[in-house]
C-alpha cells in the first residue's frame, strides 16, 4: 500500500496521526506515515514516540503530498491553512493526478470550495472532513 501523509502535527493532528500509527493503518514498512509540520520538532517528537514504526519526516508539505496517495491535513487557523496549502512548497504544489487531500481543519465554506477547485484543477481529489475540539 502507498504511504499515508499527514500535514499538521499540532494539538489535533498529533492525536490523529498517532491513532493511525497505533492502530496499524500507517507506520509499517508497507505503508509508511509521512509527516510535516511548520515546527519540525513536533514531527521528530512523533517519531520518537513510535521508534519501531516507519515514520518519514519531510522538509515541506509539497514533499508529503508528492510521496503519498492520500494526505491528511489539519492546521490551526484559516491563515495557517491557506499559507501551507497555497505556499510555494505547500500542499497544492505537490498535487498531481490521482492524489487525495483530506482537509480536517474547520474552515469557511468559501475556503473549502476554493481548495476543492484548486486540487481538482490539478487532477487530484479533495475531501472536506472538518473536526472540532482540541486537547
Amino acid at each position: 500500500m502507498a504511504p499515508i501523509g499527514f500535514i499538521g502535527i499540532g494539538i489535533m493532528g498529533e492525536g490523529m496521526a498517532s491513532r493511525l500509527i497505533s492502530q496499524g493503518v500507517a507506520g509499517s514498512d508497507d505503508t509508511p506515515m509521512v509527516v510535516w509540520n511548520r515546527t519540525s520538532s513536533k514531527c521528530n517528537d512523533l517519531k520518537e514516540r513510535f521508534p519501531d514504526k516507519n515514520i518519514e519526516v519531510k522538509d515541506s508539505a509539497r514533499e508529503v503530498v508528492e510521496s503519498c496517495g492520500v494526505t491528511f491535513s489539519i492546521l490551526s487557523t484559516p491563515e495557517a491553512s491557506r499559507a501551507v496549502f497555497e505556499g510555494e512548497d505547500g500542499t497544492l504544489a505537490g498535487v498531481s493526478a490521482g492524489k487525495f487531500i483530506v482537509d480536517c481543519a474547520t474552515l469557511a465554506e468559501s475556503d473549502m470550495k476554493r481548495m476543492d477547485e484548486q486540487v481538482k484543477s490539478k487532477g487530484g481529489q479533495f475531501l472536506e472532513a472538518p473536526v472540532s475540539g482540541s486537547k
